[in-house]
């Protein structure tokens, strides 16, 4: 079985990605317009309405914003939390299909095993995911304030792990935002900065590891330079330093990452 990654866009202007694991195509999260989803899955060669799920991770618009559209265009079901559900102001009959990801509950999606875990972040109930079929792993996290014990746990053994980098500290010190943006952006339900994805990274990654793609980096306070080299830092003291590290494209698809 081969994995393939391929984000669709990744940060403030709507994160999405597609998760291919054989003939089932997972998106996981729907943070574009549905037409932007469609455009930009037809320009990878990919049918939209063959598209077996939509994931939601939380119900923030950078993440979810063309979910409702999407699947009843392309009659594709969405997975969520309730509360998610609930936190959008929408019910099942919005959506083609719904279908609940409850925690410690494992959900088969075509091929696919996935396993949705909880996350910190200022969310309802936001989760991350590790998606499985023959023994491939892919693990996703893109917003989260800090990695708790269990998120640790769950991404390790991933084949190929997208993981956020979102913010260089001193950017973000120095930066634009106002101070209690920072302060959010900051805390331990915001988001994760190059050290701490660095840091994360370096606890979970192992010899299965064999690709890293850093997302969800800030337009104003990161650069891809600067999070790959956080990124490398930390694998090379933790003697992994022979992974790739891909960096996802803010306004545009990513090349593909894969993995066996």
């Amino acid at each position: 079985m081969e994995a393939r990654l391929v984000p669709l866009g990744s940060g403030s202007h709507g994160n999405a990605t597609l998760a291919e694991f054989g003939s089932t195509r997972i998106l996981v999260d729907a943070g574009l317009p549905a037409r932007t989803l469609g455009k930009r899955l037809e320009s990878l060669g990919v049918a939209p309405g063959s598209i077996s799920a939509v994931l939601l991770s939380h119900e923030h618009q950078d993440h979810a914003q063309g979910a409702e559209l999407f699947s009843r265009r392309y009659g594709v079901p969405v997975f969520s939390s309730l509360e998610t559900l609930e936190a959008l102001d929408r019910s099942p009959v919005h959506f083609s299909g719904w279908h609940p990801l409850e925690h410690a509950r494992v959900t088969h999606i075509g091929a696919v095993r996935v396993d949705a875990f909880p996350v910190p972040h200022d969310a309802a109930r936001p989760v991350g995911f590790v998606l499985e079929s023959g023994g491939v792993r892919a693990g996703i996290v893109t917003d989260l304030g800090h990695a708790t014990t269990l998120v640790v746990e769950r991404l390790r053994g991933c084949h190929v792990l997208m993981v956020e980098a979102n913010h260089d500290d001193a950017m973000l010190v120095n930066g634009p935002y106002p101070w209690q943006v920072k302060q959010r952006v900051s805390s331990r339900l915001g988001h994760l900065s190059n050290v701490e994805a660095g840091r994360l990274l370096a606890h979970v990654v192992d010899d299965a590891c064999q690709a890293i793609v850093l997302a969800h980096l800030s337009e104003h306070n990161n650069t891809p330079e600067l999070a790959r080299a956080a990124t490398r830092n930390a694998l090379r003291r933790a003697g992994r330093d022979s992974i790739a590290i891909h960096v996802a494209e803010r306004l545009s698809p990513s090349r593909p990452v894969t993995a066996r």
